[in-house]
Protein backbone atom coordinates (compact mmCIF):
# COMPACT_ATOMS: atom_id res chain seq x y z
CA UNK A 1 0.00 0.00 0.00
CA UNK A 2 1.13 3.53 -0.80
CA UNK A 3 0.30 6.60 1.26
CA UNK A 4 1.72 9.79 2.77
CA UNK A 5 2.32 10.76 6.38
CA UNK A 6 4.21 13.52 8.15
CA UNK A 7 7.33 12.51 10.10
CA UNK A 8 9.14 15.17 12.13
CA UNK A 9 7.48 17.90 10.08
CA UNK A 10 8.40 16.40 6.71
CA UNK A 11 5.90 14.78 4.32
CA UNK A 12 7.02 11.23 3.56
CA UNK A 13 5.76 8.82 0.91
CA UNK A 14 5.61 5.22 2.06
CA UNK A 15 5.18 2.00 0.09
CA UNK A 16 4.82 -0.90 2.50
CA UNK A 17 2.68 -3.95 3.36
CA UNK A 18 -0.45 -3.03 5.36
CA UNK A 19 0.51 -5.02 8.47
CA UNK A 20 4.04 -3.66 8.73
CA UNK A 21 4.77 -1.85 11.99
CA UNK A 22 5.42 1.87 12.30
CA UNK A 23 8.60 0.97 14.19
CA UNK A 24 10.00 -0.88 11.18
CA UNK A 25 9.00 1.89 8.78
CA UNK A 26 10.81 4.47 10.91
CA UNK A 27 13.98 2.48 11.36
CA UNK A 28 14.34 0.66 8.06
CA UNK A 29 12.63 2.89 5.52
CA UNK A 30 13.11 6.40 6.92
CA UNK A 31 16.49 5.95 8.61
CA UNK A 32 15.31 7.01 12.08
CA UNK A 33 16.87 4.58 14.59
CA UNK A 34 15.95 6.45 17.78
CA UNK A 35 12.90 4.29 18.49
CA UNK A 36 14.19 0.86 19.56
CA UNK A 37 12.85 -2.67 19.34
CA UNK A 38 12.59 -3.82 22.93
CA UNK A 39 9.76 -6.13 23.89
CA UNK A 40 7.70 -5.92 20.70
CA UNK A 41 4.46 -5.97 22.66
CA UNK A 42 4.05 -2.48 24.07
CA UNK A 43 5.46 -3.18 27.54
CA UNK A 44 8.92 -1.61 27.56
CA UNK A 45 8.40 1.80 25.92
CA UNK A 46 11.72 1.72 24.05
CA UNK A 47 9.88 2.34 20.78
CA UNK A 48 7.75 5.25 22.06
CA UNK A 49 6.95 8.06 19.62
CA UNK A 50 4.21 10.67 19.30
CA UNK A 51 1.36 9.98 16.89
CA UNK A 52 -0.78 13.04 16.26
CA UNK A 53 0.68 14.47 19.46
CA UNK A 54 -0.09 11.44 21.63
CA UNK A 55 2.41 9.02 23.13
CA UNK A 56 2.21 5.56 21.52
CA UNK A 57 4.29 2.44 21.15
CA UNK A 58 5.37 2.29 17.52
CA UNK A 59 5.68 -1.51 17.68
CA UNK A 60 1.87 -1.71 17.95
CA UNK A 61 0.90 0.60 15.06
CA UNK A 62 0.14 -1.13 11.73
CA UNK A 63 0.85 0.72 8.51
CA UNK A 64 -2.80 0.78 7.41
CA UNK A 65 -3.56 3.18 10.29
CA UNK A 66 -0.90 5.70 9.28
CA UNK A 67 -2.16 7.47 6.11
CA UNK A 68 -2.38 11.21 6.67
CA UNK A 69 -1.10 10.98 10.25
CA UNK A 70 1.68 12.92 11.97
CA UNK A 71 4.61 11.22 13.74
CA UNK A 72 7.28 12.76 15.94
CA UNK A 73 10.40 10.84 16.98
CA UNK A 74 13.34 11.60 19.25
CA UNK A 75 15.25 12.86 16.20
CA UNK A 76 12.98 15.92 16.02
CA UNK A 77 14.10 17.32 19.39
CA UNK A 78 17.74 18.29 18.85
CA UNK A 79 18.80 21.01 16.42
CA UNK A 80 22.11 20.55 14.58
CA UNK A 81 23.18 18.05 17.21
CA UNK A 82 22.38 20.36 20.13
CA UNK A 83 20.08 18.67 22.69
CA UNK A 84 16.86 20.43 23.56
CA UNK A 85 16.09 21.40 27.17
CA UNK A 86 14.62 18.03 28.10
CA UNK A 87 17.44 16.03 26.55
CA UNK A 88 20.00 18.22 28.30
CA UNK A 89 18.21 17.68 31.61
CA UNK A 90 18.55 13.92 31.12
CA UNK A 91 22.28 14.40 30.56
CA UNK A 92 22.74 16.73 33.53
CA UNK A 93 20.80 14.45 35.89
CA UNK A 94 22.73 11.34 34.88
CA UNK A 95 19.56 9.76 33.54
CA UNK A 96 21.41 8.40 30.51
CA UNK A 97 23.45 5.25 31.03
CA UNK A 98 23.30 2.44 28.48
CA UNK A 99 20.94 4.69 26.50
CA UNK A 100 18.78 1.97 24.95
CA UNK A 101 15.61 3.07 26.69
CA UNK A 102 16.44 6.78 26.79
CA UNK A 103 14.64 7.89 23.60
CA UNK A 104 11.40 6.32 24.80
CA UNK A 105 11.77 7.87 28.26
CA UNK A 106 12.41 11.29 26.73
CA UNK A 107 9.35 11.03 24.48
CA UNK A 108 7.16 9.89 27.41
CA UNK A 109 8.46 12.82 29.48
CA UNK A 110 7.85 15.22 26.62
CA UNK A 111 4.25 14.00 26.30
CA UNK A 112 3.73 14.41 30.06
CA UNK A 113 5.13 17.96 30.20
CA UNK A 114 3.02 19.02 27.24
CA UNK A 115 -0.10 18.34 29.32
CA UNK A 116 1.24 19.08 32.80
CA UNK A 117 3.94 21.72 33.03
CA UNK A 118 4.51 21.20 36.77
CA UNK A 119 3.97 17.51 37.55
CA UNK A 120 4.47 16.04 40.98
CA UNK A 121 6.96 13.22 41.45
CA UNK A 122 4.02 10.80 41.58
CA UNK A 123 2.68 12.18 38.29
CA UNK A 124 6.12 11.89 36.69
CA UNK A 125 6.39 8.26 37.72
CA UNK A 126 2.93 7.61 36.31
CA UNK A 127 3.88 9.34 33.06
CA UNK A 128 6.95 7.14 32.55
CA UNK A 129 5.40 3.96 33.99
CA UNK A 130 5.25 2.38 30.54
CA UNK A 131 9.02 2.68 30.09
CA UNK A 132 11.37 0.06 31.50
CA UNK A 133 14.92 1.03 32.48
CA UNK A 134 17.33 -1.31 34.19
CA UNK A 135 20.20 1.19 34.61
CA UNK A 136 18.94 4.34 36.30
CA UNK A 137 16.55 3.09 38.94
CA UNK A 138 14.22 5.83 37.62
CA UNK A 139 15.20 8.34 40.32
CA UNK A 140 17.56 10.15 37.96
CA UNK A 141 14.86 10.17 35.28
CA UNK A 142 12.36 11.74 37.67
CA UNK A 143 14.98 14.34 38.63
CA UNK A 144 15.60 15.11 34.95
CA UNK A 145 11.91 15.74 34.30
CA UNK A 146 11.77 17.98 37.38
CA UNK A 147 14.74 19.97 36.08
CA UNK A 148 13.16 20.43 32.67
CA UNK A 149 9.90 21.55 34.29
CA UNK A 150 11.76 24.07 36.45
CA UNK A 151 13.24 25.54 33.27
CA UNK A 152 9.78 26.01 31.80
CA UNK A 153 9.86 23.11 29.35
CA UNK A 154 6.23 22.71 28.29
CA UNK A 155 6.06 21.85 24.59
CA UNK A 156 2.90 22.42 22.61
CA UNK A 157 2.37 19.18 20.73
CA UNK A 158 0.27 20.36 17.84
CA UNK A 159 0.12 17.64 15.18
CA UNK A 160 0.96 18.58 11.64
CA UNK A 161 -2.02 19.30 9.43
CA UNK A 162 -3.69 16.06 8.42
CA UNK A 163 -2.67 14.99 4.95
CA UNK A 164 -4.96 13.34 2.45
CA UNK A 165 -5.61 9.92 3.98
CA UNK A 166 -6.17 8.22 0.63
CA UNK A 167 -4.41 4.91 0.10
CA UNK A 168 -3.29 3.22 -3.09
CA UNK A 169 -3.53 -0.54 -2.60
CA UNK A 170 -1.53 -3.06 -4.53
CA UNK A 171 -3.57 -5.50 -6.60
CA UNK A 172 -2.98 -8.34 -4.13
CA UNK A 173 -4.08 -6.07 -1.26
CA UNK A 174 -7.42 -5.11 -2.74
CA UNK A 175 -10.33 -6.74 -0.95
CA UNK A 176 -8.13 -7.36 2.09
CA UNK A 177 -7.81 -3.92 3.70
CA UNK A 178 -10.96 -1.96 4.50
CA UNK A 179 -10.75 1.60 5.82
CA UNK A 180 -14.38 2.71 6.22
CA UNK A 181 -15.32 6.29 7.05
CA UNK A 182 -18.93 5.48 7.96
CA UNK A 183 -20.76 2.69 9.75
CA UNK A 184 -22.58 1.91 6.52
CA UNK A 185 -19.28 1.23 4.75
CA UNK A 186 -18.20 -1.01 7.63
CA UNK A 187 -21.49 -2.91 7.57
CA UNK A 188 -21.13 -3.47 3.84
CA UNK A 189 -17.67 -5.00 4.29
CA UNK A 190 -18.91 -7.17 7.16
CA UNK A 191 -21.93 -8.37 5.19
CA UNK A 192 -19.64 -9.69 2.45
CA UNK A 193 -16.61 -10.93 4.38
CA UNK A 194 -17.99 -11.58 7.89
CA UNK A 195 -15.75 -13.79 10.01
CA UNK A 196 -12.89 -13.39 7.53
CA UNK A 197 -12.40 -9.82 8.75
CA UNK A 198 -10.28 -8.94 11.77
CA UNK A 199 -11.88 -5.81 13.24
CA UNK A 200 -9.11 -3.48 14.42
CA UNK A 201 -9.18 -0.32 16.53
CA UNK A 202 -6.27 0.16 18.94
CA UNK A 203 -4.55 -2.99 17.72
CA UNK A 204 -2.91 -3.60 21.08
CA UNK A 205 -3.85 -7.30 21.04
CA UNK A 206 -3.51 -7.89 17.31
CA UNK A 207 0.13 -6.90 17.01
CA UNK A 208 1.13 -8.79 20.15
CA UNK A 209 -0.57 -11.93 18.82
CA UNK A 210 1.49 -11.65 15.65
CA UNK A 211 4.84 -10.66 17.09
CA UNK A 212 4.93 -12.63 20.33
CA UNK A 213 2.48 -15.49 20.01
CA UNK A 214 3.48 -16.34 16.46
CA UNK A 215 -0.06 -16.16 15.15
CA UNK A 216 -0.40 -15.40 11.44
CA UNK A 217 -1.42 -11.95 10.32
CA UNK A 218 -5.10 -11.75 9.42
CA UNK A 219 -5.84 -12.12 5.74
CA UNK A 220 -8.40 -9.31 5.86
CA UNK A 221 -8.69 -6.34 8.23
CA UNK A 222 -11.40 -3.79 8.95
CA UNK A 223 -10.01 -0.65 10.56
CA UNK A 224 -12.79 1.21 12.41
CA UNK A 225 -10.70 4.10 13.72
CA UNK A 226 -11.79 6.40 10.91
CA UNK A 227 -15.54 5.97 11.48
CA UNK A 228 -17.22 9.20 12.46
CA UNK A 229 -18.79 9.17 15.92
CA UNK A 230 -17.28 5.93 17.19
CA UNK A 231 -15.40 7.80 19.95
CA UNK A 232 -18.29 9.91 21.19
CA UNK A 233 -18.92 10.05 24.94
CA UNK A 234 -22.06 11.76 26.20
CA UNK A 235 -25.43 11.52 27.90
CA UNK A 236 -28.53 10.49 25.98
CA UNK A 237 -31.81 10.14 27.84
CA UNK A 238 -31.29 7.92 30.86
CA UNK A 239 -27.94 6.62 29.66
CA UNK A 240 -24.28 7.50 29.59
CA UNK A 241 -23.19 6.40 26.11
CA UNK A 242 -19.60 5.58 25.25
CA UNK A 243 -18.64 4.86 21.66
CA UNK A 244 -16.82 1.56 21.21
CA UNK A 245 -13.89 3.43 19.65
CA UNK A 246 -13.32 5.66 22.68
CA UNK A 247 -9.85 5.16 24.10
CA UNK A 248 -9.19 4.52 27.76
CA UNK A 249 -7.23 7.78 27.90
CA UNK A 250 -10.39 9.63 26.85
CA UNK A 251 -12.64 7.66 29.20
CA UNK A 252 -10.39 8.19 32.24
CA UNK A 253 -10.75 11.98 32.19
CA UNK A 254 -14.18 12.55 30.64
CA UNK A 255 -16.43 14.59 32.92
CA UNK A 256 -19.52 12.47 32.20
CA UNK A 257 -17.70 9.25 33.06
CA UNK A 258 -16.22 10.75 36.22
CA UNK A 259 -19.68 11.91 37.29
CA UNK A 260 -21.70 8.80 36.47
CA UNK A 261 -19.23 5.93 36.57
CA UNK A 262 -16.06 6.84 38.53
CA UNK A 263 -15.20 3.14 38.85
CA UNK A 264 -14.93 2.94 35.06
CA UNK A 265 -12.78 6.08 34.96
CA UNK A 266 -10.47 4.50 37.53
CA UNK A 267 -10.43 1.24 35.58
CA UNK A 268 -9.50 3.14 32.41
CA UNK A 269 -6.56 4.75 34.19
CA UNK A 270 -5.28 1.27 35.14
CA UNK A 271 -5.32 -0.25 31.64
CA UNK A 272 -1.66 -0.48 30.67
CA UNK A 273 0.26 2.78 30.85
CA UNK A 274 -0.16 6.08 29.00
CA UNK A 275 0.94 4.84 25.58
CA UNK A 276 -1.47 1.90 25.81
CA UNK A 277 -4.34 4.00 27.15
CA UNK A 278 -3.92 6.34 24.17
CA UNK A 279 -4.55 3.42 21.81
CA UNK A 280 -6.66 0.76 23.54
CA UNK A 281 -10.41 1.14 23.10
CA UNK A 282 -13.24 0.05 25.34
CA UNK A 283 -14.85 -1.81 22.45
CA UNK A 284 -11.69 -3.76 21.75
CA UNK A 285 -11.23 -4.57 25.44
CA UNK A 286 -14.72 -6.06 25.49
CA UNK A 287 -14.83 -7.72 22.07
CA UNK A 288 -11.54 -9.61 22.40
CA UNK A 289 -13.17 -11.45 25.32
CA UNK A 290 -9.90 -11.91 27.17
CA UNK A 291 -10.37 -13.49 30.57
CA UNK A 292 -8.04 -10.85 32.02
CA UNK A 293 -9.65 -7.80 30.37
CA UNK A 294 -10.14 -5.00 32.88
CA UNK A 295 -13.32 -3.29 31.72
CA UNK A 296 -15.88 -6.18 31.58
CA UNK A 297 -16.14 -6.70 35.37
CA UNK A 298 -16.68 -3.01 36.09
CA UNK A 299 -19.20 -2.70 33.24
CA UNK A 300 -21.08 -5.71 34.62
CA UNK A 301 -21.16 -4.15 38.07
CA UNK A 302 -22.46 -0.89 36.56
CA UNK A 303 -25.28 -2.72 34.77
CA UNK A 304 -23.99 -1.73 31.33
CA UNK A 305 -25.72 -2.65 28.10
CA UNK A 306 -23.97 -3.21 24.77
CA UNK A 307 -25.33 -2.02 21.44
CA UNK A 308 -24.49 -4.25 18.47
CA UNK A 309 -25.34 -3.10 14.97
CA UNK A 310 -25.27 -4.34 11.39
CA UNK A 311 -26.77 -3.36 8.07
CA UNK A 312 -29.93 -5.15 9.19
CA UNK A 313 -30.42 -3.10 12.35
CA UNK A 314 -29.26 -3.04 15.96
CA UNK A 315 -29.82 -4.95 19.17
CA UNK A 316 -28.94 -4.54 22.83
CA UNK A 317 -27.83 -6.96 25.51
CA UNK A 318 -26.51 -6.80 29.08
CA UNK A 319 -22.73 -7.01 29.02
CA UNK A 320 -22.74 -10.23 31.07
CA UNK A 321 -24.66 -11.98 28.25
CA UNK A 322 -22.08 -10.99 25.65
CA UNK A 323 -19.42 -13.50 26.75
CA UNK A 324 -20.28 -17.07 25.77
CA UNK A 325 -16.97 -18.79 26.56
CA UNK A 326 -13.25 -18.07 26.52
CA UNK A 327 -12.52 -15.70 23.63
CA UNK A 328 -16.04 -16.25 22.31
CA UNK A 329 -18.85 -13.70 22.25
CA UNK A 330 -22.42 -13.25 21.07
CA UNK A 331 -21.35 -10.88 18.27
CA UNK A 332 -22.55 -12.08 14.89
CA UNK A 333 -20.27 -12.10 11.89
CA UNK A 334 -21.98 -9.09 10.28
CA UNK A 335 -22.14 -7.00 13.47
CA UNK A 336 -20.04 -4.35 15.15
CA UNK A 337 -20.05 -3.43 18.81
CA UNK A 338 -20.84 0.28 18.46
CA UNK A 339 -21.85 1.65 21.88
CA UNK A 340 -21.58 0.91 25.59
CA UNK A 341 -24.55 2.25 27.60
CA UNK A 342 -24.43 2.78 31.36
CA UNK A 343 -27.62 3.72 33.27
CA UNK A 344 -27.50 7.17 34.81
CA UNK A 345 -29.16 5.66 37.87
CA UNK A 346 -25.73 4.48 39.04
CA UNK A 347 -24.71 8.09 39.61
CA UNK A 348 -24.23 8.59 43.34
CA UNK A 349 -23.73 4.92 44.11
CA UNK A 350 -20.66 3.66 45.93
CA UNK A 351 -18.34 2.23 43.31
CA UNK A 352 -15.05 0.38 43.40
CA UNK A 353 -12.68 -1.27 40.94
CA UNK A 354 -9.50 -2.98 42.02
CA UNK A 355 -7.04 -5.12 40.09
CA UNK A 356 -4.12 -7.11 41.40
CA UNK A 357 -1.13 -7.79 39.18
CA UNK A 358 2.62 -8.17 39.22
CA UNK A 359 3.34 -4.53 38.32
CA UNK A 360 1.81 -1.16 39.05
CA UNK A 361 1.52 -0.41 35.33
CA UNK A 362 1.02 -2.71 32.39
CA UNK A 363 0.00 -5.50 34.75
CA UNK A 364 -2.23 -8.26 33.48
CA UNK A 365 -4.83 -8.76 36.18
CA UNK A 366 -4.38 -11.75 38.41
CA UNK A 367 -7.61 -10.77 40.13
CA UNK A 368 -10.02 -7.94 39.37
CA UNK A 369 -13.15 -7.02 41.30
CA UNK A 370 -15.77 -4.34 40.72
CA UNK A 371 -18.50 -3.42 43.19
CA UNK A 372 -21.41 -0.99 42.89
CA UNK A 373 -23.87 -0.48 45.75
CA UNK A 374 -26.66 1.98 46.54
CA UNK A 375 -27.39 2.81 50.16
CA UNK A 376 -30.27 4.57 51.86
CA UNK A 377 -30.20 5.32 55.58
CA UNK A 378 -27.43 2.80 56.04
CA UNK A 379 -29.27 0.00 54.21
CA UNK A 380 -27.95 -1.60 51.02
CA UNK A 381 -30.81 -1.08 48.55
CA UNK A 382 -29.06 -2.54 45.50
CA UNK A 383 -25.76 -4.17 44.76
CA UNK A 384 -23.83 -5.64 41.81
CA UNK A 385 -20.42 -7.31 42.17
CA UNK A 386 -18.32 -8.82 39.38
CA UNK A 387 -14.95 -10.55 39.24
CA UNK A 388 -12.47 -11.11 36.42
CA UNK A 389 -9.24 -12.94 35.60
CA UNK A 390 -10.28 -16.19 37.22
CA UNK A 391 -12.50 -18.07 34.80
CA UNK A 392 -13.00 -18.21 31.02
CA UNK A 393 -15.47 -15.31 31.27
CA UNK A 394 -16.03 -12.57 33.86
CA UNK A 395 -18.43 -13.49 36.66
CA UNK A 396 -21.39 -11.59 38.06
CA UNK A 397 -21.58 -12.63 41.72
CA UNK A 398 -25.35 -12.53 42.02
CA UNK A 399 -25.53 -14.59 45.21
CA UNK A 400 -23.30 -12.13 47.06
CA UNK A 401 -25.52 -9.28 45.98
CA UNK A 402 -28.67 -11.12 47.04
CA UNK A 403 -27.14 -11.81 50.45
CA UNK A 404 -26.46 -8.13 51.22
CA UNK A 405 -29.34 -6.34 49.51
CA UNK A 406 -31.97 -5.08 51.95
CA UNK A 407 -29.67 -5.35 54.96
CA UNK A 408 -28.09 -2.70 57.13
CA UNK A 409 -24.44 -2.10 56.43
CA UNK A 410 -22.28 -3.51 59.21
CA UNK A 411 -18.91 -5.12 59.83
CA UNK A 412 -20.70 -8.47 60.03
CA UNK A 413 -22.25 -7.90 56.61
CA UNK A 414 -18.84 -7.00 55.18
CA UNK A 415 -17.34 -10.21 56.56
CA UNK A 416 -20.24 -12.26 55.23
CA UNK A 417 -19.99 -10.70 51.78
CA UNK A 418 -16.26 -11.43 51.68
CA UNK A 419 -16.76 -15.08 52.63
CA UNK A 420 -19.54 -15.44 50.06
CA UNK A 421 -17.38 -13.99 47.28
CA UNK A 422 -14.51 -16.30 48.24
CA UNK A 423 -16.79 -19.35 48.02
CA UNK A 424 -18.40 -18.40 44.70
CA UNK A 425 -15.32 -18.00 42.50
CA UNK A 426 -13.55 -21.03 41.08
CA UNK A 427 -10.22 -19.85 39.67
CA UNK A 428 -8.47 -21.92 37.02
CA UNK A 429 -5.02 -21.46 38.57
CA UNK A 430 -3.72 -20.42 42.00
CA UNK A 431 -7.22 -21.01 43.38
CA UNK A 432 -6.56 -20.31 47.04
CA UNK A 433 -4.76 -17.03 46.36
CA UNK A 434 -7.37 -15.80 43.90
CA UNK A 435 -10.34 -16.85 46.08
CA UNK A 436 -8.91 -15.20 49.18
CA UNK A 437 -7.99 -12.02 47.28
CA UNK A 438 -11.48 -11.76 45.78
CA UNK A 439 -13.06 -12.14 49.20
CA UNK A 440 -10.71 -9.57 50.70
CA UNK A 441 -11.48 -7.00 48.00
CA UNK A 442 -15.24 -7.39 48.45
CA UNK A 443 -14.83 -7.17 52.23
CA UNK A 444 -12.71 -4.04 51.82
CA UNK A 445 -15.38 -2.40 49.67
CA UNK A 446 -18.00 -2.62 52.39
CA UNK A 447 -15.63 -1.82 55.26
CA UNK A 448 -14.43 1.30 53.41
CA UNK A 449 -18.04 2.47 53.15
CA UNK A 450 -18.45 1.86 56.87
CA UNK A 451 -15.37 3.98 57.59
CA UNK A 452 -16.64 6.77 55.36
CA UNK A 453 -20.03 6.79 57.10
CA UNK A 454 -18.35 6.84 60.49
CA UNK A 455 -16.49 10.04 59.65
CA UNK A 456 -19.48 11.87 58.20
Amino acid sequence: MKFELTVNGKVCSVDTPPMRRLLDILRQDLGLPGAKEGCGEGECGACAVLLDGRLVNSCLIPAFQLPGRSVETIEALSVDGTPDTLQQAFLDAGAVQCGFCTPGLVMASRALLSKNAHPTRKEIREGIAGNLCRCTGYEAVVHAVEQAAEKGYAPSLVPAKRLDASVLLEKEEEGKVFLPRTLEEAFEALSVHGDELAVVAGGTDLMVDMEKKGLPAPEKVLDITGIEGMRRIGVSGDWLEIGAGATFAEIAVHENVLSVAPALAHCASQVGAVAIQNRATIGGNIATASAAADSPPVLMALGAVLVLASGKGSREMPVEEFFSEYRRTARRADELLVTVRIPLSVRGTRQMFRKVGLRQALAISRVSVACVAALESGVVTSCRIAAGSMSPTPLLLKDVCSAVTGRALSRELAEEAGRAADSLVSPRTAPEYRKETTGNLVRRFFTDILKENATV
